[in-house]
Formats: C-alpha cells, sequence, structure tokens
C-alpha cells in the first residue's frame, strides 16, 4: 500500500527529483506500477500520482489522459523521465486538487497544450502531444518532479 505523503515539512515534494538512471529502470517500473494500482483503485478515484507524493525522489509519475471531464475511457499510464519540450502560447485556468494538499481546490493557470517525452513501460521512448485537461494533468505532475506545489501557482481560492 503506498503512503500518501502531506505537503507540510516535506522536503521530498520541495525537491528536484533525480532522472531515473537506466539501471534503476527495472527498479523504478515495480515502484510505477504500485502507482498505477492506486490511480486505477476505484475507491481512491484520483487520476495523477508523482513519486515525491509516496516518498521517492525520483522522475517518474502515473497519469490518466482524460479528454474532458466526462471521459470515462482513458488510458492510465506511467511515465519516467517526463520532460515537457514545448508548450502552447495559449494558457486556461482550471480548478485542481491534489493528494498532497488534501481537502483544498484551487483555480490554477496552465498552458492549454504541451509536448511531452518521456519512456514507457516498456522502456520506449515516446513523445505525445496533449490537450486540455490532460495536459493539465501531466503539467501538474512534472510541476512535483520539480518541486513545485499546484498552490505555488495561487491566482484564486475557490
Amino acid at each position: 500500500m503506498l503512503h500518501i505523503e502531506t505537503w507540510k515539512k516535506n522536503e521530498i515534494l520541495r525537491a528536484v527529483s533525480e532522472p531515473i538512471k537506466k539501471n534503476e529502470i527495472k527498479e523504478y517500473l515495480k515502484l510505477g506500477k504500485e502507482m498505477l494500482k492506486y490511480i486505477k483503485d476505484p475507491d481512491n478515484g484520483w487520476v495523477w500520482l508523482a513519486a515525491p507524493q509516496v516518498g521517492y525522489n525520483k522522475r517518474l509519475i502515473v497519469v490518466s489522459l482524460l479528454k474532458d471531464r466526462e471521459d470515462e475511457n482513458f488510458p492510465t499510464i506511467m511515465m519516467i523521465n517526463p520532460e515537457i519540450l514545448e508548450h502552447s502560447s495559449d494558457m486556461e485556468k482550471d480548478i485542481e486538487w491534489c493528494l498532497s494538499v488534501p481537502w483544498e481546490k484551487w483555480k490554477v493557470e496552465r498552458y492549454r497544450g504541451v509536448k511531452i517525452k518521456y519512456t514507457d513501460k516498456k522502456t520506449k521512448e515516446k513523445t505525445l502531444i496533449l490537450n486540455w485537461l490532460s495536459a493539465r494533468i501531466v503539467q501538474h505532475e512534472v510541476d512535483h518532479l520539480n518541486g513545485i506545489l499546484f498552490t505555488d501557482k495561487l491566482k484564486n481560492k475557490l
């Protein structure tokens, strides 16, 4: 069972995560599978999770690529060493929340679209172009890998 850390006094959440080296991939694939299991559990109801949130200062995220909030057929994938290569010029405010900052919802401005490179669970390098909700989810999780919480981007509290 994964232990979800809280944001107060958590140095891992505020640190820049280390890349996963090739000789470490098998070890972190196990962690990624546990994170996937947690996200896919309907009792948890989450669509994103980063390794720092479960106590690991490594560049690993699990994200659900929703097209919109009504999407019920979305894939949930593991991204090893994700890197945002490009982003759109237009931005959009929307509501976000986080396991690391429970019971809070905030309006956050993010890029509407991103191009991301990552290594998948089969250790293949992939590139995706994501828009709207899936782009927001990935940006939120990549921020975790850079020691940034969504509250750092606060515009308006709900």
